[in-house]
């Protein structure tokens, strides 16, 4: 198995976890907007940049037996999960390609929803996916584009370690091409390629002990922990210091955590 050097985030067992994890976590939200759009049987769809699972059972549920979804994922080990995801749970509508997402090989003007969630904030070539996007997209065709904004991710109490922590995930991740506060402006990019119909939908969560969210910036720490050391912004103790210390604050009850928009963008391909 290879991982990507351009993915800001990498291909890790970590990471793997983290996004199966977010994939539950989004469910609500996808499963809303989905039932929005209206999706209806013998529908052909695309989830660009799916991961290990993505949307591609709840599509697979709209869309039917006579519908088709194609997960498109680049990260080898990602495609490898999924493939094994859609077999053990049956999705027989279902295929994995993997293949870049700037350059998909699939057929234009041949599918009626194209999807995205938490793609666009990883790269830099933001229009260009767009434009492969819309360029699947049948006319009057779907395009969905679901991603995050850091600016209300925070802790109250306030704490340290956790400023520490996000200031070092923000240098790295946005180094890498990321960006973190991309979210807002989605409905603009839309806009700007020609989508008709645009909508926006924007929620946050203040999650609870248990909630795989309460301790996201630690998990997306862990992620790229090897790139911050590299990069000199914390050595190894120091970073698990502040990790260490971060974790009893999140551990507490009575610590309120303000989680990242979750953006929703959405409209039609003009016919």
């Amino acid at each position: 198995m290879t991982h990507s050097a351009s993915y800001p985030l990498g291909g890790t067992q970590t990471e793997l976890q983290r996004l199966l994890a977010q994939a539950e976590v989004y469910e609500p939200e996808s499963k809303w907007l989905l039932d929005q759009i209206g999706i209806q049987p013998g529908w052909c769809t695309v989830d660009v940049g799916c991961g290990p699972i993505g949307i591609l059972n709840l599509l697979s549920h709209r869309v039917g037996p006579q519908g088709s979804v194609v997960g498109l994922e680049r990260e080898p080990r990602f495609v490898e999960v999924a493939r094994a995801e859609i077999a053990k749970r049956g999705l027989r509508n279902v295929s994995v390609v993997q293949a870049d997402a700037l350059n998909t090989g699939l057929e234009k003007n041949a599918y009626d929803l194209v999807h995205e969630r938490l793609v666009l904030l990883n790269i830099s070539a933001r229009a260009a996916l767009l434009t492969e996007m819309l360029s699947l997209l049948r006319p009057g065709g779907t395009v969905i584009l679901a991603d995050v904004d850091n600016v209300s991710w925070l802790c109250q109490p306030p704490h340290p370690s956790w400023d520490v922590l996000l200031n070092a995930f923000h240098t790295v991740f946005h180094a890498g091409g990321g960006d973190g506060f991309i979210g807002r402006r989605l409905p603009a990019l839309l806009r700007g390629a020609g989508v008709q119909d645009v909508q926006v939908k924007v929620t946050v969560a203040t999650p609870k002990l248990g909630d795989y969210r309460r301790t996201h910036l630690l998990s997306v720490i862990d992620s790229v922990r090897d790139k911050i050391i590299v990069s000199g912004l914390l050595d190894e103790f120091q970073l698990n210091k502040h990790r260490e210390a971060l974790l009893r604050h999140l551990n507490d009850p009575a610590a309120v955590i303000i989680d990242k928009l979750f953006v929703q963008s959405w409209g039609r391909k003009p016919g």
